[in-house]
């Protein structure tokens, strides 16, 4: 119990600095940002977010209009189709 004991307070003794040590960095690194810095960071986050928006647009305005297409070539395919299909039916009732 003793030795459980001693060595508990030997890890409160080692882990305090270390907190202490890894707060007083933290605090250190943010005396060098400034409020201008944040406020760049923050324009080229939003101009970033915008072009990606627009290329996600783009992309779909471009996978619908290969859609639709595709969807006209169909749709005058079976049109072609479609007379012969008649005549081939009007074979097999006779």
């Amino acid at each position: 119990w003793i030795f459980q004991l001693h060595n508990r307070n030997h890890l409160e003794t080692k882990v305090i600095p270390y907190f202490q040590r890894r707060k007083k960095n933290i605090s250190d690194a943010s005396d060098h940002i400034s409020s201008t810095s944040f406020a760049d960071a923050d324009t080229l986050l939003v101009k970033n977010i915008w072009t990606v928006g627009l290329e996600i647009s783009r992309s779909i305005a471009f996978k619908m209009l290969i859609q639709q297409k595709s969807e006209m070539t169909i749709q005058e395919s079976a049109l072609k189709l479609y007379p012969t299909l008649c005549e081939v039916e009007g074979l097999t009732e006779d």
